[in-house]
């Protein structure tokens, strides 16, 4: 890998440098947090949900192809919406994700000047990819099971419906 850093381009050596850092603080951060799901998740659980978030993102940034970090956020959004995860919970970690890495890169980059924009930028989109995805996906879901719900509301009112009537008819005999 240090051969891949020697040669990589300054956003790919410092996602690579900065990964460590990153994963520890997100994970620190979403374990101080006000919701509940990830700050009563032992780190030990925590930490390679985050990891894989990161992977994926970094993915995505390095590669320009959206795809990858698109479908995992879409399958992590499933998975957490399934489990009872909010929204607003789900983008925390994302946003969470952007802030320290773009902390970090403001300290790393700070004498790049203009040279540093374009790996701003692309560190940027790369967030809002995921972002619109497991928002587009969650909302998606979502749907489905309020429609889901809807019929088995249905359906239940219709089995009520019919024993009440079999009951009456039962007590009319």
């Amino acid at each position: 890998m240090a051969d891949r850093r020697m040669t990589a381009s300054p956003l790919a050596s410092f996602l690579f440098e900065v990964e460590e850092h990153a994963v520890n603080e997100v994970t620190k951060r979403l374990r101080e947090s006000a919701l509940d799901h990830y700050r009563q998740m032992e780190t030990i659980d925590l930490r390679p949900r985050v990891q894989a978030n990161f992977d994926a993102y970094r993915q995505a940034v390095l590669s320009g192809d959206a795809a990858p970090f698109r479908t995992y956020v879409a399958d992590i959004g499933r998975k957490r919406l399934q489990q009872g995860y909010g929204l607003g919970e789900l983008l925390l970690v994302l946003d969470t994700l952007f802030d320290v890495i773009w902390e970090a890169a403001g300290k790393a980059w700070e004498g790049r000047g203009a040279q540093a924009f374009g790996d701003l930028k692309t560190l940027a989109e790369g967030i809002s990819w995921g972002k619109d995805r497991l928002a587009t996906v969650y909302e998606e879901e979502a749907r489905k099971e309020r429609s889901a719900l809807c019929r088995l509301s249905a359906a239940f009112d219709e089995y009520l419906r019919l024993r009440r009537a079999s009951q009456d008819e039962g007590a009319g005999g």
